[in-house]
């Protein structure tokens, strides 16, 4: 494996505060930083209020306590702009191949005009 491509977080930014009911959505920043691996986050697209709004059907109470933390104060229309990125994580010590990985990420968003 050269590079792992996961999510940073669970959802965009959330308002200040927030993060003591979603902290437990956090999982996929802290076991790279626990395990001391070279990771870093690029932003790719951003929230957009008629895309990324929840169907009426999602229950949030219903969902497990990691989901339901997360989803607390998720909000399409208050977060419309905010970046939502990719996490780009290599093996310790393997910095410059995150970096050059991340490098050609954001070459191939511009590429597509997404830049």
């Amino acid at each position: 494996m050269d590079v792992l491509l996961t999510t940073p977080n669970a959802t965009p930014a959330l308002p200040h505060g927030a993060m003591a009911d979603a902290v437990a959505s956090c999982g996929y920043t802290f076991l790279f930083n626990l395990l001391d691996y070279s990771a870093g986050v690029l932003p790719v697209t951003h929230v957009d209020r008629l895309l990324d709004t929840l169907p009426p059907s999602v229950d949030i109470a219903a969902l497990n306590g990691v989901a339901r933390g997360a989803y607390a104060h998720y909000d399409a229309l208050k977060m419309h702009g905010l970046p939502v990125a990719v996490q780009v994580v290599g093996r310790r010590l393997e910095e410059e191949k995150v970096l050059a990985v991340m490098g050609r990420l954001e070459a191939a968003l511009e590429r597509r005009g997404e830049r």
